[in-house]
C-alpha cells in the first residue's frame, strides 16, 4: 500500500531529486519576490510570482501542500480571508466596478491562500535558508538602487526625481520597509548562530545605506521598532545594552556631524524633522494627512456596502487612494473586510502563542511577534497589500514557529493491510521534546 510518512529528520526533503528542485524553485521565488520591476506592465504579475506557482504546481505534483499550513490557526485564517474577500466582491458589485474588484479579489487570493501553503510547515534548515535568501535580495537591490542614486545619476527607473532610491522595488517607502525585515531577519539568524558576524556586517551596512537613501520617514521608525522590540523580547541583556549604546553613539553622531556621512535625502525629509521636533517637514505627510480624513468622511457612508476595490481614488479630491490599508479596507470593502481582516491578524497571533505555550522558544517567538507587529503598522501608510512582497516577509516571520513537521514521499509497503494514517500528524519538535500542538 501507499501511506505517508513522518521522518524524523530535517535532512529528509533533500534526499530525493523532487524535493531538491522544489525548494529551488521555492528559493528563486523568494529571492524574486521583492522585484517588481520584472513584470509587464498590463497586469500585476511578477517574476516572483511566476516562481511562486511553479513552486505551488510542484508541490501539486509531489503531495506536499500542507492542508494545515497555520496550523490549528487554520479555519480562522481562511474564514477570515473569506469574510474580507466577501465585503470588498459584494461592494464592487453593488457600488464599484466588477471587473476592477475581481482582479483584485483575484491578487488577495494568491498572496492569502497560495503563499501559505508554499513557505509554512516547512523545516528549520529550510526557514533558515529562505530568510537568509531574502535577506540577500535585499541587500543586492539596495546596491543596485545606490548606484543608480549615487553613480548613474539621471532620469531612471531605480532613483525618483527627488533622488530617493526606488530600486527594483518601484516603490520608495516599501523599499524601506523591506530593508527593516531583512535587517530583522539578519539578527534572528544571527542570535540563532546560522550565520557569523562577517555575514551579519557584509549585509547589515548595504541594507542600513538603502534605507536612509529611500528618505523614508515610516521605514525608519519601523526599523527602529522592528531592531529594539526583537533584542528587547530575545530577553538578552547584554543585546539591549549594546543595542542602546549603539542607537545613542548613531544619534549622537548624526546630530553632529551628520552632514559628512549620512545621505542628503536622508537629512531633508528625515532628520531634519527629528532634529526640529516638526513633523511637518517629513516628506508628504499634509497630503496624507488629508486623505486621512477624507477617508474617515467617506468611511462613515461605507459602513455596510464599500465603493468597492480601487474606487476610492475615484472619489477623493486629490485623486489619490488613501495610504492606509484599514481606512481603505473599511471605504472600499466596507466593516466586513475590516472584520475579515482583523480576523487574519488574529490567526497569527493565535500561532505565535499557542507556540511560546507550548514549545517556548524566546528567539523564535520574537522574530514572529516582532514581524506580526512591524507589519500592520507600515500599512498605516499603505494603500492594498495584496503584492507578494509585502506577503514573504509576514509568512517567513511566521514559518520559524510552523516548523518541524516533515512530511516524506508515500512509500510502497510491503503487505497489502490498509493502515490509516495522518501526514500531518505531529512529530516531535527539536524544542518542544515531543510535545503535539497543532
Amino acid at each position: 500500500m501507499s501511506q505517508q510518512t513522518l521522518t524524523g529528520s530535517h535532512e529528509a526533503p533533500h534526499k530525493d531529486a523532487g524535493a531538491r528542485l522544489e525548494f529551488v524553485v521555492v528559493a528563486i521565488a523568494v529571492f524574486l519576490s521583492p522585484m517588481n520591476y520584472f513584470r509587464p506592465g498590463f497586469i500585476y504579475f511578477t517574476l516572483g510570482d511566476f516562481f511562486m506557482i511553479l513552486a505551488f504546481g510542484v508541490m501539486l505534483v509531489r503531495n506536499r501542500v500542507p492542508l494545515r499550513p497555520l496550523g490549528a490557526a487554520t479555519g480562522l485564517w481562511f474564514a477570515s480571508t473569506l469574510v474580507f474577500l466577501l465585503g470588498f466582491t459584494i461592494s464592487s458589485v453593488v457600488n464599484g466596478n466588477a471587473v476592477d474588484g475581481s482582479v483584485g479579489v483575484l491578487q488577495y487570493c494568491f498572496s492569502f491562500v497560495i503563499l501559505p501553503c508554499i513557505l509554512l510547515r516547512r523545516t528549520m534548515e529550510e526557514t533558515q535558508k529562505l530568510l537568509l535568501i531574502f535577506a540577500i535580495a535585499i541587500t543586492l537591490a539596495m546596491i543596485h538602487g545606490s548606484y543608480y542614486v549615487n553613480v548613474s545619476k539621471g532620469l531612471n527607473d531605480f532613483a525618483s526625481a527627488t533622488g530617493r532610491l526606488r530600486g527594483v522595488f518601484e516603490r520608495e517607502n516599501e523599499a524601506g520597509a523591506l530593508a527593516a525585515y531583512s535587517i530583522v531577519f539578519l539578527l534572528w539568524l544571527r542570535a540563532t548562530r546560522r550565520i557569523g558576524l562577517i555575514v551579519l556586517f557584509l549585509l547589515v551596512p548595504p541594507l542600513l545605506y538603502g534605507l536612509l537613501l529611500t528618505g523614508s520617514n515610516s521605514a525608519f521608525y519601523l526599523l527602529i521598532l522592528g531592531v529594539g522590540l526583537f533584542v528587547i523580547l530575545t530577553g538578552s541583556v547584554r543585546a539591549t545594552a549594546g543595542m542602546f549604546i549603539g542607537a545613542t553613539a548613531f544619534f549622537v553622531a548624526a546630530i553632529l556631524f551628520g552632514e559628512h556621512f549620512l545621505p542628503e535625502v536622508f537629512l531633508k525629509r528625515v532628520f531634519s524633522a527629528v532634529q526640529d521636533g516638526d513633523l511637518s517637514e517629513s516628506g508628504t505627510l499634509d497630503e496624507r494627512v488629508f486623505l486621512i480624513y477624507e477617508a474617515l468622511g467617506v468611511g462613515n457612508r461605507t459602513v455596510w456596502v464599500g465603493l468597492g476595490m480601487d474606487q476610492y481614488e475615484h472619489q477623493s479630491s486629490l485623486g489619490a487612494a488613501v495610504h492606509n490599508v484599514y481606512l481603505l479596507t473599511l471605504t472600499e470593502g466596507g466593516m466586513m473586510s475590516l472584520i475579515g481582516l482583523a480576523g487574519i491578524f488574529c490567526a497569527c497571533y493565535f500561532v505565535i502563542w499557542r507556540y511560546r505555550m507550548f514549545f517556548g522558544n524566546a528567539k523564535n517567538t520574537a522574530l514572529s511577534l516582532t514581524v506580526l507587529v512591524m507589519m500592520p503598522l507600515i500599512l498605516n501608510t499603505s494603500p492594498h497589500f495584496y503584492g507578494r512582497f509585502w506577503f514573504v516577509p509576514w509568512m517567513l516571520g511566521l514559518s520559524v514557529c510552523l516548523t518541524g513537521r516533515v512530511i516524506s514521499k508515500p512509500q510502497a509497503e510491503a503487505d497489502d493491510t490498509p493502515e490509516q494514517s495522518d501526514p500531518w500528524q505531529d512529530e516531535p519538535d527539536l524544542i518542544g521534546a515531543g510535545r503535539k500542538v497543532y
